[in-house]
């Protein structure tokens, strides 16, 4: 566990994490909904998502085990499904205009929790950190305290998907500012219905 390698392990989940896709999607219809306040807590639920695969792909590395194409295609199957209910559900509520705030601990937590839940709902974040760990994770890795090793993997991931997802963060911003809200809720909820379709048809074909 050097900084090379935390540097190095950051760098790839930045790469990925910066790709149009889900979480950026939903970044775009939380901040159209609720402002900047709601894009932040949007970010958050996504992060703790990350966090939470990246810490089973960890385990999985550590006890060489792949993942059950069998599972994989379940998961990629629900994960669609998800995605398009959450599509729709965002297409049909695109405001009238923003609201610049959370409407309290209520609407807060909500939020968090579709981010964690859209987070959730994408397996491949599995596969990709599978690939990365076992390349990463030191032969000596069972000598080291495994509280340690998620810290420094978790940390990794976190930083670089955080980092990958502000600057979505401030352009949705900026274009609810410029009174954009309703098409940006448009755009996020088509780009959750269309990642959706998508997992769903690479399951099946």
């Amino acid at each position: 566990m050097t900084p090379e390698t935390w540097i190095t392990l950051a760098m790839a989940n930045f790469v990925a994490s910066v790709a149009p896709g889900q979480n950026v999607a939903l970044v775009g219809a939380s901040t159209a909904r609720a402002g900047s306040a709601g894009g932040l807590l949007a970010v958050l639920g996504i992060l703790l998502a990350e966090l939470s695969w990246s810490i089973l792909a960890l385990f999985m590395a550590l006890g060489a085990r792949g993942v059950d194409p069998a599972l994989m295609l379940a998961l990629q199957l629900a994960s669609g499904s998800v995605l398009i209910v959450s599509g729709l559900k965002v297409l049909r509520a695109v405001p009238a205009e923003a609201r610049h705030a959370a409407d309290g601990p209520c609407s807060a937590i909500r939020i968090v929790a579709n981010g964690v839940w859209i987070g959730a709902a994408n397996p491949m974040a599995l596969v990709f950190f599978l690939s990365l760990f076992p390349g990463f994770v030191a032969a000596g890795a069972e000598t080291v305290v495994l509280s340690d090793l998620v810290l420094f993997y978790g940390s990794a991931v976190v930083a670089s998907a955080a980092a990958g997802l502000m600057p979505y963060l401030v352009v949705s911003n900026a274009l609810v500012r410029f009174g954009l809200a309703r098409l940006l809720g448009y755009a996020s909820g088509a780009a959750l219905l269309v990642v959706g379709l998508s997992a769903m048809a690479l399951g099946v074909l």
